[in-house]
């Protein structure tokens, strides 16, 4: 059948009015593409976050093999001083017996001749060659060994490279994250805004067509009667202990410097992010070289929470769950690495764990 543009036209408005009576938007709601980019965003960051953790535990073991190099070289190197010793020792007694010609000894040039001549003649005095073999061995491991600790040096080097790049990365995407979360509730004010004129300029017609129909002697149609509000939801029993755009991952258990544990989780936030109380309870504060500015929580759940590296503090003592305890810092030893709360959960008992499954559900 052949269609003319005015049953076209016609066609086409009656498609758009069946459309919109049936409550299907043909245009994308106007937040989607901010929501779309604020999840996307919530992804990179995260993953920036895992990164990081994995950088941080490199670096860890990093460290502790350079501390365990420097043990063994320090180890070694006392050992072959003690030969030294032995040898000088050695070489006066002979001398003072007549058994060697110290003098000779004394002439030599450089001391790296003289350890050497000391040993053959502790050796030769001995009927031996086991010292001089030890020494030799000692020697030789000693230098082995400082191979191994600047090759372990370069590779602590590598990691603290990798570290801050990471950690510049991270920032980066929590920065990014903030402002997707900030468009994100841009997109939902506008369209919200947008919603509450459609209905206001709805009611104005319907409030214009019941005084025409009033002034006409028309009967007036009833009013639809709104749909019943939502129930109201009372508060969490559990609150996520960043307020604001945040990233983190599991790195609970993970190796730190010095053949320590993470024993928390890290959430990645801007400086200055709130930090509430995850339950209602009792708030301390304390500070220290580790941790900078601290909190413990003393739960009414029985559990006691515990962050670290705040800016500043908030409320203290009885507090509501949601309470501000403090501000997204980097004090104590993070100091000069990304903000972040160090976060850590003990449940009735005062023992550890990890606080990833409760942050991934309530954060």
């Amino acid at each position: 059948m052949r269609v003319g543009p005015r049953t076209g036209a016609l066609l086409a408005v009656a498609v758009v009015v069946a459309v919109a009576s049936l409550g299907v938007s043909l245009v994308a709601p106007a937040g989607a593409d901010a929501e779309d980019d604020l999840q996307a965003a919530q992804r990179r960051a995260n993953r920036a976050a895992e990164e990081l953790a994995a950088a941080q535990t490199e670096l860890a073991r990093a460290g502790d093999a350079v501390t365990s190099a420097q043990l063994r070289v320090t180890r070694l190197d006392a050992r072959v001083e003690d030969v030294r010793r032995q040898v000088r020792e050695l070489a006066v007694r002979l001398y003072v017996e007549g058994t060697a010609p110290l003098s000779r000894l004394l002439r030599l040039p450089n001391a790296g001749q003289v350890v050497p001549a000391q040993q053959y003649s502790h050796a030769i005095a001995a009927g031996s060659g086991d010292a001089l073999r030890q020494y030799r061995a000692d020697r030789e491991d000693l230098a082995a060994e400082q191979k191994a600790l600047e090759q372990a040096q370069g590779k602590q080097r590598t990691a603290v490279e990798g570290l801050d790049a990471l950690s510049r990365a991270a920032v980066k995407e929590v920065d990014r994250l903030g402002r997707a979360a900030e468009a994100a509730r841009a997109a939902q004010a506008a369209q919200a805004a947008q919603e509450a004129q459609r209905r206001a300029q709805a009611a104005a017609g319907d409030a214009a067509r019941s005084s025409s129909a009033a002034s006409s002697g028309s009967p007036v149609a009833s009013p639809t009667s709104p749909a019943p509000a939502p129930p109201t939801v009372s508060a969490a029993d559990w609150i996520c202990p960043v307020q604001g755009p945040h990233a983190f991952s599991n790195d609970y258990g993970a190796a730190r410097w010095g053949g320590g544990t993470h024993m928390g989780n890290d959430i990645l936030a801007p400086r200055g992010t709130p930090v509430v109380a995850s339950v209602s309870g009792v708030v301390t504060q304390r500070s220290g070289a580790v941790s900078g500015n601290a909190y413990f929580l003393r739960g009414d759940d029985g559990a006691e929470y515990f962050g670290a590296h705040l800016d500043s503090f908030g409320a203290s003592g009885r507090v509501a769950a949601g309470t501000i305890v403090g501000r997204v810092g980097n004090t104590g030893d993070a100091a000069g690495g990304p903000t972040h709360l160090h976060f850590e959960i003990h449940p009735a008992g005062g023992g550890y764990v990890n606080p990833y499954p409760t942050l991934t559900k309530y954060c």
